[in-house]
């Protein structure tokens, strides 16, 4: 039980430090976005970085254009497709 506890506070550490980088992105794009369409150059911090962001921006649909937290990750899907179900013997 203790190997499980110690699994999952890894895990969780985990996601929380991808969820600050991937916030960071998100913002990163969002001002991107903005500019180009205010017809505004863009923000020199982000000049040297346009190229990634704007192939990053093409391939965004409707899911991934969205920020998302950890807490949302278990049910991202629940709609669209049927959960597993899984039966153990004891």
């Amino acid at each position: 039980m203790l190997r499980r506890q110690a699994r999952l506070r890894r895990e969780y550490l985990y996601r929380k430090s991808l969820e600050g980088k991937e916030r960071e992105e998100y913002e990163k794009k969002r001002l991107v976005k903005q500019a180009l369409a205010e017809g505004k150059p863009l923000p020199t911090e982000l000049q040297s970085e346009e190229g990634q962001l704007m192939k990053g921006i093409e391939a965004d649909d409707d899911n991934t254009g969205v920020a998302r937290t950890h807490v949302d990750d278990e049910y991202a899907k629940a709609g669209a497709r049927d959960p597993k179900v899984l039966i153990t013997t004891s």
